[in-house]
């Protein structure tokens, strides 16, 4: 009877550890395969334009008869790179997002609903990293007052896992700045704040809110906030918390 017993445990044990093991090993190879398609999208981000000084806006030219006043029309700012991924590797990339002094440094995708790229990498292939993406709510050309780009929180560190770094007041003091590379502009990333929320939070995931009833939520429940140097409209870097299953950890810029 004992040795029945014995057997049984040791049979249980085993069971534990294949399992373990396996888990381990699928772990190892998910990080693999994101270490090795980001490796390969490199080579797309090393020919994308760094954001330049703004040129003198040239003045204004009056109509005349109504008081209209009319601007010569900004030239876009084309980062070739994108549309080459576009062509190349898929049409629902669009553009690259990079946060200096982490490992955000990755494509992004547009896609029609918040599911397709949880588990999908930036070729559309099964990965359990996922990818970073739009909620398909947002327009991809950021004239949105808030634009939500999701991607998951990785310990390695991966994709948005280095978001948490956010929660340490010296980096977010020392960390203020991003970029955005679209396929016609190029948007410079105002970092101001870093919030801790509930993932049904209506202001910052309803994309219903005012500008004035925005900034004064953030402002009153930041966990850190600095008032943002320029005036533009608001990307929202979401990313889940461990703190519990309801948990989100967001990073909010103004894009200029």
């Amino acid at each position: 009877m004992r040795r029945a017993v014995r057997l049984l445990a040791i049979s249980a044990l085993t069971a534990v550890i294949c399992i373990g093991g396996y888990r381990v090993w699928e772990i190892s190879g998910q990080y693999t395969d994101e270490k090795e398609v980001r490796s390969e999208m490199l080579k797309y981000r090393l020919l994308m334009e760094e954001p330049k000084p703004q040129e003198p806006q040239a003045p204004a030219v009056y109509t005349g008869g109504s008081g209209d006043v009319e601007y010569p029309p900004e030239e876009p700012r084309y980062n070739q790179s994108v549309i080459d991924m576009q062509n190349q590797i898929n049409r629902d990339i669009a553009g690259w997002l990079t946060i200096p002094d982490t490992r955000i440094d990755y494509p992004f995708a547009a896609p029609s609903d918040n599911e397709y790229y949880l588990r999908r990498d930036i070729h559309g292939n099964k990965a359990s990293a996922g990818s970073l993406f739009m909620d398909f709510r947002c327009a991809g050309d950021f004239s949105g007052l808030n634009t939500i780009i999701y991607g998951h929180n990785m310990k390695n560190k991966s994709m948005f896992g280095d978001l948490s770094l956010f929660a340490e007041q010296g980096f977010f003091e020392e960390n203020t700045s991003g970029t955005i590379f679209l396929a016609d502009q190029t948007l410079t990333l105002d970092i101001f704040a870093y919030m801790v929320i509930r993932d049904d939070d209506g202001i910052i995931y309803g994309l219903t809110a005012e500008r004035d009833e925005f900034m004064s939520y953030v402002r009153a429940s930041a966990r850190s906030f600095r008032e943002p140097k320029t005036l533009g409209n608001i990307v929202t870097l979401s990313t889940c918390s461990y703190q519990s299953d309801q948990a989100r950890a967001v990073l909010l810029a103004m894009a200029a």
